[in-house]
Parts: C-alpha cells; structure tokens; sequence
C-alpha cells in the first residue's frame, strides 16, 4: 500500500513540474507599435508646421491681402520690416490662426501663433528660418518646440537642399497624454520648386515633393524613449497627410527594432512594422 501511495505521489509530483515547466516556456511577442505612432505623428505635425512657413515667406508680400493662403482665409499674416525693405534682416513674420479653429483649404485646423525669424530671403542660400509655436494646435493637438530650417543651396543633384532642425520638440494629445522628440533631417525639394500657390494655385504647393533623410528621438506616451535612422529616404508630397514611401529603423529602449515601411507611393496612412521577423499593419497619424 505504501508502494502505491508513493508511486501516486510520484506522477502527481512529476505531472505539476512539466505543467510549471510549461507555463515558463510561454512565449511573450514583442507587437507594440505605439512608439511607431507616436514619432509618425511627430513627423506630420512638424512637416505641417514647416509647410505653413514656407508658403507665407514665399509670398513675399506679392499678396497684399488677407485669405489668398491655402492654409486658411481666417489666417493672417504679418513681418516686421515689411518685405518692400530689401536690406533690413533679420525680419520677424507672424502667422496668426486666432484662437478658435482656422480650417485649411485641404481640411487641417489649426489655431494659435507661428513666430518666424527670418535672415533672408528663404530661397537665397545660407538663409535661416526659425519658428517658435505660441499656444499653437494643429486638429487639436498641442504642438511646442523650435523648427529652425537652413538653406543649404543646390546639391549634386541640383536641388536645393534645406537641413531641418527640431529642438524641444513636445505634443499633448486631447487625453493630455504627451510625447517628446527632437530631429536633424536634411531636406532635399526634388520636384515643384518653380512654381507657388501665387503662380499656380493650390496645384503650385500639390506638386512640391521632399526626399527626407536624417534621424530623430523621442518618448513616446507611456514614457519609453526611442531612437530613429531613416534608412531609405522617406517621400514626402506637400499635400498628402502622410509619407508615401521610404523606411526607417526605430529602437524602442529595451525592445527590439521595429522596422516601418511607409509603402510604394500611396497616399494614405497604411505602414508596415516589422519586428523580430514579424508583420504588422498599422494606421499612422
């Protein structure tokens, strides 16, 4: 009897150790994507804020008139000295949205204040723009830092060439939640540079395209910091929300690289994150 007693506890014993012994060899897979999110959404609203500055100090006063721009009839825009003094630099522009939402012609709100200092005149090389934000939102989202944009002149391609700089770069979502980033991109203006929403139209800012290069870090909304290398240059067209192609690596702290592809040229917000060999489709921003 005690024979069997023993050899019943034995298996009851050896059947709780292979249980316990598989419970720990559950495999946990690494699938989040909020620090994807988070930095592609950093990357549009700072892109958005860049877009506005340059087709206002592009306009070099040729308007004269309010509710001429395509970032919104309620806009206005003014600098100090006025754009008929050609020696006094540097000049300080203001773009001002009110207080309530300023709809764009292609549908982006945005409210609040630009402030852009400006050393020349923007296509002029060695010319630097830098834009501080006041109470600034764009669709509700809080953005801060400072955007400074330098003329590097015509590349080897024969393309101007503008490095893209953003310092104490911050967003506050509409739950209050926020994130942080910074960036050094070089910007190179591949098509559309020959023509303005004043020549053309708002076709004359749909067919600017950038070629975006450089790298970027930030936390992302739960507190993890990440960095980011673009490795093929991501395509930027003025008037799609999105990037349309190009890929970047980016390492959240402690995870592994989570690879984003933006696509083949399709306007629209579908990536790709790949990370440890898998796939994953996301909605960007």
């Amino acid at each position: 009897m005690k024979n069997i007693k023993l050899i019943t506890l034995l298996f009851i014993s050896l059947y709780f150790m292979i249980s316990s012994c598989k419970k720990d060899e559950t495999v946990v897979i690494d699938s989040s994507t909020t620090s994807c999110k988070d930095n592609s959404t950093a990357e549009n609203l700072f892109a958005d804020m860049k877009n506005v500055v340059e087709e206002a100090v592009s306009d070099e006063g040729q308007s004269n008139k309010t509710g001429t721009y395509s970032f919104g009839a309620c806009a206005t825009v003014s600098i100090t000295p006025a754009w008929i003094d050609t020696l006094t630099w540097p000049k300080v522009m203001t773009i001002d949205f009110g207080t309530t939402n300023c709809t764009s012609v292609y549908g982006i709100n945005r409210r609040g204040k630009l402030i852009i200092t400006i050393t020349d005149r923007y296509r002029n090389t060695g010319s630097v723009l830098t834009v501080q934000p006041q109470d600034y939102y764009i669709n509700d989202i809080k953005v801060e830092g400072t955007i400074t944009i330098t003329n590097n002149g015509l590349n080897a391609n024969n393309n101007l060439e503008f490095t893209v700089d953003v310092v104490n770069g911050k967003l506050t979502y509409t739950d209050l939640s926020v994130t942080t980033w910074i960036s050094t991109r070089t910007n190179e203006w591949i098509e559309g540079d020959s023509t303005t929403y004043f020549s053309n139209g708002l076709a004359g800012i749909c067919d600017d395209v950038y070629l975006i290069t450089g790298t970027a870090s930030g936390v992302n909304r739960n507190g993890l910091a990440y960095s980011v290398s673009i490795t093929s240059p991501l395509r930027k067209e003025i008037c799609c929300r999105w990037v349309v192609s190009g890929t970047l690596d980016l390492i959240p702290s402690g995870l592994a690289t989570r690879t984003v592809d933006f696509g083949s040229g399709t306007c629209d917000g579908n990536a790709t994150v790949t990370i440890n060999g898998n796939v994953f489709n996301v909605i960007m921003y």
